[in-house]
């Protein structure tokens, strides 16, 4: 069979409510989502492992609120006021890496008041409890102590199976069940992991003009560079 060269095409990253599964690792959190706007304060703070679903939560959130979500990096490149003008409902996803750049402590620090005063909110997530953070600004540290925090762990296997299938419906890709059941025990847990492996088996399928067998994922799995928990 004459190999076909896999072009690069762009897929659909799907973010909505209904692409998030709950489960026991992750359920406290998706109640706090729930609940929005009805939160006992105007920060929640949203922490847990890489592939917890933590950037998903945060998209989920930020439909249902109409907000804005931001990173880091605009705390230096905008000032609170602007941002709060941009959007009362704000996220900011890797939220600890501010810890330690002083420009951006401040920033967050009014930012804190400034949607607190204008009635609106700040979803932050992390992959550590905020106390951990090494914040050098005292009133900031004090702040987000005192914020409602929510912990998710790592992905269970029924999440873990959710994930892998989201995967591959983002790129229409059709794979039997026989084929999830042999992938699902080899994977390592995390979403960046899934989107690798599963772009992976997407290229090596579009290159032979075949669909996904448990005989074609064995040897992508074998060949390619993957994260090392993936074998």
């Amino acid at each position: 069979m004459t190999s076909q060269y896999p072009l690069p095409l762009p897929h659909h990253e799907a973010m909505e409510s209904d692409d998030f599964m709950v489960t026991s690792s992750n359920r406290e959190a998706a109640a706090w989502i729930d609940n929005w706007p009805d939160w006992l304060a105007h920060c929640l703070i949203i922490y847990g492992p890489s592939g917890a679903g933590k950037t998903h939560l945060a998209h989920v959130w930020q439909h249902r609120s109409k907000g804005k979500i931001i990173t880091s990096d605009d705390l230096i490149n905008d000032t609170a006021s602007a941002i709060v003008m941009s959007n009362r409902f704000i996220a900011i996803d890797d939220a600890e890496t501010i810890a330690r750049d002083g420009s951006r402590e401040q920033t967050l620090f009014h930012l804190f008041n400034m949607l607190r005063e204008a009635k609106g909110f700040l979803l932050l997530t992390a992959k550590s409890a905020p106390a951990q953070w090494p914040i050098l600004l005292a009133d900031l540290r004090s702040r987000l102590s005192a914020s409602p925090a929510v912990a998710l762990t790592s992905p269970d296997d029924r999440l873990m199976s959710a994930l892998l299938i989201k995967q591959f419906r983002d790129r229409q890709l059709d794979v039997r069940t026989d084929v999830l059941d042999f992938l699902l025990p080899r994977i390592e847990r995390t979403s960046s992991a899934i989107r690798q492996l599963v772009g992976a088996l997407d290229r090596a399928s579009l290159a032979e003009g075949r669909r996904i067998t448990i005989t074609l994922a064995k040897r992508v799995i074998e060949t390619s560079v993957l994260p090392k928990d993936v074998m």
